[in-house]
């Protein structure tokens, strides 16, 4: 629920709301300043990415308050065509579906929203050729790739998609349904209750995702969820009996995973309609909630299917030339609702192979693997290193998913939340690009980077979560992780090529969505916090060096002891973390200096004090706070004006809040000369310079700091040497 309040002056905002941890309490405000003649460091689009999938509907983008709001949070790109299906998403089929977002209309939504498309490829059922194609029609000026571009999209530019991940989560065992490979750890594929189980670890599925081979989608694997059927978990095709198809005494199946290899197909035909019907209804009795009642009902429906009794003989099916289609034509008359399964090999050509010929159609493009090779192949294949250096990726993909939060927020810790993204930096992604360094100059290859796709503050159904994730703790959360790792990359800390949030818009109210449609279109407080933080820091922004905060307030937060199995103790352990996160940005062209300031406290508000570099002479600043119930989805929006004294700006940041402060400047040629006026008497003279030498050597809460890098040296000295004798006007 958003509750919309603008206010004319600074409100001083109570706290309410309190959690576990505490806060160290401090006598003075926060006060931040920034360094003279910062330099502007450009934000990436790809850091902007929002996850915008094929399966949303259409008419819920393509409206003038969509529309608005996506350009509001000055998207960078769009990943598309989505997670777990686009490992078997065909584009071109899906073009004659205008209900749902295809790649025609993304295209369109893109150039009205200013936004690159980011795209991921299907590989579960592409081959190298079919990727290369798509790769010329979306970015290849030929006159060739122009015409169908026109045919396809109504559009004759290419488009320029630059990333592209290759597959999505392809190492998860939910993924089988899409991908002629998938993985899982410990995965067993099953057949028959009588015959032995293949045992499929995940250094062979990882294998055969990077080189491709031979598999026979004969079985079963058990239902995980992500669309996973109790019949699309059997790994050949099923196919229910039309209509046409019983008039015609033929039916047509197009297998999911060609082209079939030679001589192997088997196709299983239950001609009794009273049990293929009868067996419908097995996903409703098959309980998701634990592994033993599904997988025993699936072994059922296996063992009723692949009976010996319904096995046809060869003369009763064939196969199309190209391998994808079988054709069934039974001794028996073809009934509708007739099931039947097709079990085949096939053959593929792995992730190498499509890699290569992508970047043959386009070597500018980046490419993303979507299976960490560290992992189970490198250093445990012969000739690994090899192929990797023949085919390496731009990046690897990362979904980093929370885990644990439901404890934190049920405990009351909520700033603890929010401080799990400086973990991801410290503690996850630094040391895995350290790494990735490390073999790509053993290797001698390009540094390969990082993508985030996918995250959220967590993963959950439509109303099945605890509501504050819905309000300012996901906002919050949203804001802290966009801001951290734009920040992180320009300091030069990670090279991040990608970072998706997850997801757009869609109808219902699931938390992961950053808008809602429930009959008209509804924002978040993760549409709102991105927009905050997109609208300051989502162009440019500073690097941390140039800017300086005293008294950041410091947090007592907790964490769960964990056993060696990483199983929670009951012990707590506490830790220090700042409360404040601020960023800034010099908007030039405008002569407006803006900061960001998350106040990731849960128990307090806290003062700030901000003041302009000594060339700029601010007038009334703006501020529009976004703040909110921990413990619920409500939340409000404040705005309203500041004007300095003596030269700074008081702020008062509520609890777990996300606040903008725009200050509008005139650039001033004398006003740091009257910086160094130390005793105001105006002029820079011998008085002043004794003050300054008095400091020399400070390097925290200096009074003569000319320079405002946070100590005083021989460059201040020289700033003041160059100013010595001037008169302050």
């Amino acid at each position: 629920m958003k509750q919309l309040s603008p206010i004319c002056i600074i409100a001083l905002i109570t706290a309410c709301f309190f959690s576990l941890n505490t806060s160290a309490q401090t006598s003075t405000a926060t006060q931040v300043s920034l360094a003279n003649y910062p330099i502007p460091h450009d934000v990436p689009a790809s850091l902007k990415g929002v996850n915008q999938t094929a399966n949303t509907s259409y008419d819920l983008v393509y409206n003038t308050a969509f529309i608005n709001e996506f350009k509001a949070i000055n998207p960078g790109t769009m990943r598309f065509p989505g997670g777990t299906f686009a490992n078997s998403y065909d584009w071109q089929l899906e073009l004659n579906d205008s209900t749902n977002l295809n790649l025609k209309n993304t295209i369109q939504l893109a150039n009205e929203v200013g936004a690159e498309i980011n795209y991921v490829i299907n590989y579960g059922t592409t081959t190298p050729a079919e990727a290369a194609e798509l790769v010329h029609i979306l970015n290849d000026p030929a006159q060739t790739y122009e015409d169908l571009r026109l045919t396809y999209f109504g559009v004759t530019a290419p488009v320029g998609v630059k990333y592209w991940e290759l597959g999505n989560e392809l190492a998860a065992k939910w993924t089988w349904h899409v991908s002629w490979v998938a993985g899982g750890f410990g995965q067993q594929i099953r057949y028959r209750t009588e015959d032995p189980r293949l045992y499929m670890p995940r250094t062979t599925t990882d294998y055969l995702h990077y080189y491709g081979g031979d598999i026979s989608r004969r079985g079963w694997v058990p239902r995980y969820g992500d669309g996973m059927t109790v019949f699309n978990s059997m790994l050949g095709t099923t196919h229910r009996v039309t209509g046409p198809e019983e008039l015609n005494s033929e039916a047509v199946i197009d297998v999911t995973f060609g082209p079939i290899t030679a001589g192997s197909v088997v196709v299983w035909f239950i001609s009794d309609t009273t049990i293929s019907i009868g067996l419908e209804d097995e996903d409703a009795y098959c309980d998701s909630s634990t592994d033993q009642p599904c997988e025993a009902i699936q072994q059922d429906l296996y063992d009723i299917v692949t009976e010996p009794a319904n096995l046809l003989s060869p003369s009763e099916y064939s196969v199309s030339a190209d391998g994808k289609t079988v054709t069934v034509t039974p001794n028996i008359p073809l009934l509708e609702n007739q099931l039947i399964l097709v079990e085949y090999d096939t053959h593929h050509e792995g992730a190498f192979a499509i890699r290569d010929a992508m970047k043959a159609a386009d070597p500018s493009i980046e490419i993303g693997y979507c299976i960490d090779f560290r992992q189970n192949l490198l250093g445990n294949v012969p000739g690994f290193e090899d192929s990797l250096t023949a085919s390496p990726p731009d990046f690897l993909i990362e979904h980093p998913y929370n885990k644990g939060t439901d404890i934190a927020l049920n405990n009351g810790y909520a700033s603890e939340i929010i401080h799990l993204v400086d973990d991801k930096i410290s503690d996850d992604f630094i040391p895995s690009e350290t790494e990735l360094d490390g073999i790509c100059a053993t290797l001698g290859i390009p540094e390969i980077g990082l993508a985030l796709t996918e995250w959220n503050i967590r993963l959950c159904g439509d109303g099945g979560c605890n509501p504050a994730y819905s309000g300012i703790l996901g906002g919050l959360y949203t804001a802290n992780f966009y801001s951290q790792f734009q920040q992180a990359q320009a300091n030069g800390e990670l090279d991040i090529r990608l970072s998706n949030h997850f997801a757009g818009v869609a109808s219902g109210n699931n938390l992961i969505h950053m808008w809602h449609h429930n009959g008209t279109l509804e924002s978040t407080p993760q549409s709102e916090a991105t927009r905050l933080v997109q609208d300051v820091i989502g162009d440019q922004m500073m690097v941390s060096s140039d800017i300086i905060i005293e008294n950041n307030p410091i947090l007592t937060l907790y964490n769960q002891v964990l056993d060696t199995d990483g199983n929670p103790t009951g012990a707590l352990e506490s830790y220090e973390a700042e409360a404040l996160k601020i960023y800034a940005h010099d908007d030039i062209a405008n002569n407006t200096v803006e900061f960001l300031i998350l106040n990731n406290d849960d128990a307090s508000n806290h003062i700030i004090e901000f003041q302009l570099p000594c060339d700029r002479i601010g007038s009334d600043a703006t501020f529009e706070i976004l703040s909110g119930d921990i413990t619920g989805d409500s939340y409000s929006i404040n705005t309203g004006i500041t004007s300095s004294i003596a030269g700074t700006y008081t702020l008062n940041t509520p609890l777990f809040s996300v606040t903008t402060l725009k200050i509008p400047y005139t650039p001033s040629a004398t006003s740091c000369t009257c910086f160094a006026d130390f005793n105001g008497n105006g002029t820079v003279e011998t008085n002043d310079f004794l003050d300054l030498l008095s400091e020399f050597g400070c390097s925290s809460n200096c009074n003569y700091d000319l320079n405002a890098n946070g100590s005083v040296a021989a460059d201040d000295i020289l700033i003041f040497l160059a100013l010595f004798g001037e008169v302050c006007f």
